[in-house]
């Protein structure tokens, strides 16, 4: 369609118009009378930051962890890696810390193979076969007379291999087996092949050329599988392998623990010195954890040789002096007090005050941010008062702790409520 000029003439009219309009809108927006235009670039007014002078009791303390175990440790040695499989993985990891040990827990899986918790003194030193005899077959049936009433014969006999069997299915794995060539004891046939090789498959009999040998499967316990432990029920303190990770040729893959609990803090030279210092005079109060609120009995200081570690954490070289000297600090603690204690997971922390110093109650305290030093050399703080005068008050700090300062006055006046200056913007540092 073709357009009349007078169309075209129109539309540029219009659009003349429209940015004319928009172009005045714009300036009048911008436009400032001078009152407004002053307002806005004037220098910003002098300001403080103030708080509030408190009035109560400042108590100076050190704080350190200490944490609950157990007296008794032991550490599962590192399983050797199935037969058939070069290197040993951690596929399952069925338990955490804190979680209870009894006979027949899955301690932990190895590449696809279980390693089964069992009572026992002796650790497993060789595999046990169906027909062995001794003191580790007894050591195996006992701790299987636990879960199933298994006879004590010193012989891996049928009820043992029954007993096994009926372990493995329950925990849900294959029991192991091994192959064996036995002689055949049929006797009853004469040999008619000759000394050759029987080919008609005869379902395992085999001619060797003068007598026949059958393979027979029998039932066996690996050393692997079953871990021995002195006394059961054990708690899971510490757990070395990781997931789908190789298993450490060397060292525990997990650590148990038994007996009673004890509460022991390993301490940095500052808190050993004080509490040595200190020795019983010193006041102790539980914090967080759960013996809070609890009175503080008895602690005992040890000294005890450790393995040195460098400022990265890490052993020192060759040649460097290999242990150092540590102080712990040991409470002695009624068990049946402690809330939870039978669900508590070694290493659980707990919290422990020890209480330096304590000021009046009524002790006039403000931040330590608050405070400066004058010409003079002298502790100052500025007060300002409802009308926003500020005036400087000297004082004497008598104790610090955790951001704040007891302060007493030497020449002014300063009491609770008081607004004191910890900050101010000038308009030279605005």
């Amino acid at each position: 369609m073709r357009l009349k000029k007078s169309h075209v003439v129109s539309g540029v009219l219009a659009l003349a118009l429209l940015g004319a309009t928009g172009t005045a809108w714009y300036f009048a927006l911008q436009a400032r009378t001078p009152a407004q235009r002053a307002e806005e670039t004037a220098e910003p007014e002098d300001s403080v930051i103030t708080v509030r002078v408190d009035q109560e009791q400042l108590i100076s303390t050190l704080e350190f962890e200490a944490a609950f175990n157990r007296t008794g440790d032991f550490e599962v040695p590192a399983p050797k890696a199935p037969d058939g499989i070069e290197t040993a993985l951690a596929s399952k990891i069925p338990l955490k810390v804190g979680d209870e040990v009894k006979a027949g827990t899955v301690l932990l899986e190895v590449s696809g193979r279980p390693m089964i918790a069992l009572e026992g003194a002796v650790p497993a030193y060789r595999d046990l076969t169906e027909g062995d005899t001794g003191p580790d077959v007894e050591q195996l049936q006992l701790a299987l007379q636990q879960l199933y009433g298994t006879p004590k014969t010193g012989t891996f006999d049928a009820r043992t291999i029954a007993d096994v069997k009926k372990l493995y299915d329950n925990l849900g794995y294959d029991h192991a087996t091994t192959s064996e060539e036995i002689p055949d004891e049929t006797g009853g046939e004469e040999d008619t092949t000759g000394g050759e090789e029987d080919t008609a498959g005869d379902g395992g009999t085999e001619n060797t050329g003068g007598g026949q040998t059958t393979t027979v499967e029998r039932v066996t316990v690996p050393a692997s599988e079953v871990v021995f432990l002195p006394d059961l029920p054990m708690q899971v303190s510490k757990i070395n392998a990781q997931q789908s990770a190789p298993i450490p040729a060397e060292g525990g893959v997990m650590v148990l623990a038994s007996g009673d609990w004890k509460l022991e803090a390993k301490l940095d030279e500052e808190t050993a010195s004080e509490l040595t210092k200190l020795g019983d005079e010193a006041e102790l109060e539980f914090g967080d954890g759960p013996m809070e609120g609890q009175e503080v009995g008895a602690f005992e200081l040890e000294v005890r040789e450790e393995a040195a570690e460098s400022d990265e954490g890490m052993y020192p070289e060759e040649g460097e002096e290999q242990t150092q000297e540590v102080t712990y600090a040991v409470f002695a603690f009624e068990a049946d007090k402690v809330e939870g204690l039978d669900e508590l997971a070694p290493g659980e922390e707990q919290e422990v005050l020890l209480v330096l110093a304590r000021s009046a109650e009524d002790a006039l305290i403000v931040p330590l941010s608050a405070l400066w030093t004058d010409a003079e050399d002298r502790t100052m703080l500025t007060v300002v008062d409802d009308e926003g005068k500020e005036r400087q008050v000297e004082v004497d700090v008598t104790l610090r702790h955790d951001g704040r300062g007891v302060v007493q006055p030497v020449e002014g006046e300063l009491a609770e409520g008081d607004e004191v200056v910890i900050a101010w913007r000038d308009r030279e540092n605005a």
